[in-house]
């Protein structure tokens, strides 16, 4: 049975009350009652029995894309999406295993999806900017499992977002929704997203593995990244006025040293500057740097790593902001 969490805000929240809201949004599509969360029309939506009687929201796949009413979020606040879900393709994580290598190479872009778009105040879509050029590091949820699988994504919201609208785009294929659950991320124990890839090789999380690079699962288990040449994560809040600690842990592969940096920028995406963080000959073991603090005006940061094979970088403030 499916765990019904507390439903908070149908359209628009107040900031206030989503700075106390742990879940945002929680759809458990159960009966046709669900579809009240999405926009106008959902006449071709339908809440039905499937997988052994279990009910899920059915899209057919002569549906363009389906929207959900905005959501209200906080600047720079750190979230989790969760959805699960399953499409009826050809080409699925039971069928095709180079799927991690084609996420990895093209975002996605040919499979059934759910799309994340911010808005300001003005109603305006609006993103992170890198260099003054916008960026968007919120990747969409590929849905590419014939069965229902759960899906991950750990994100910021941007410095200038009020609203979030999630999409459904089913690109010519069924697909079936079970649950969609959004919430305030509290359980990682990191201020960046994804520290340890624990959501599975098919939940990158804005982390981007870089050319040759992709999530796979190594032989004891463990969900591990292969950065590539350039890999890196998406965007994460930082103080100026704070300090913090880097845990590494993984190993280089190529005959080029591996490392892993950390960039910090100011809102407006302009770069401040760099700290490198470690070799990989240092990282193997695991190992941490402590006391790093942003330059002035940062209030972003991001990852970048190479040639390596990550297990985990997690990064945690040291000490509370000082004026």
């Amino acid at each position: 049975m499916k765990t019904i969490l507390q439903l908070a805000g149908l359209c628009l929240l107040s900031g206030a009350a989503t700075a106390h809201a742990q879940t945002l949004l929680s759809i458990p599509f159960d009966s046709d009652d669900d579809l009240q969360h999405f926009v106008a029309p959902v006449d071709e939506l339908v809440v039905e029995p499937v997988f052994d009687n279990q009910r899920c929201l059915v899209i057919g796949g002569d549906v363009d894309a389906r929207a959900l009413k905005p959501i209200g979020v906080q600047r720079l606040q750190k979230y989790k999406l969760i959805i699960r879900a399953a499409v009826d393709d050809s080409d699925t994580v039971e069928t095709n295993d180079r799927l991690p290598e084609i996420l990895a190479k093209n975002g996605g872009k040919s499979f059934a999806a759910c799309q994340l778009t911010f808005f300001d105040n003005d109603g305006e879509e609006t993103s992170f900017l890198l260099y003054g050029r916008i960026r968007m590091r919120t990747d969409h949820i590929s849905i590419i499992s014939g069965q229902l699988h759960e899906f991950v994504s750990v994100f910021y919201a941007p410095p200038e977002a009020e609203t979030l609208q999630l999409k459904l785009l089913p690109r010519g294929r069924k697909v079936w929704i079970d649950e969609i659950v959004l919430e305030r991320e509290t359980s990682e124990g990191t201020v960046n997203g994804n520290p340890d890839f624990r959501y599975g090789k098919f939940n990158l999380s804005g982390w981007d593995p870089g050319s040759e690079g992709r999530l796979y699962v190594r032989s004891d288990g463990a969900t591990v990244l292969k950065c590539g040449t350039s890999g890196g994560s998406s965007f994460f809040a930082v103080d100026d006025q704070a300090r913090y600690s880097f845990h590494c842990k993984g190993k280089g592969y190529s005959k080029t040293a591996g490392k892993v940096t950390v960039s910090f920028y100011d809102l407006t995406g302009k770069d401040l500057g760099y700290t490198h963080l470690f070799w990989d000959r240092d990282m193997e073991e695991g190992t941490t740097k402590t006391g790093i603090k942003p330059p002035p005006g940062a209030k972003l940061a991001m990852l970048k790593s190479s040639r390596l094979i990550l297990e985990k970088v997690m990064v945690t403030q040291d000490t509370p902001a000082t004026d």
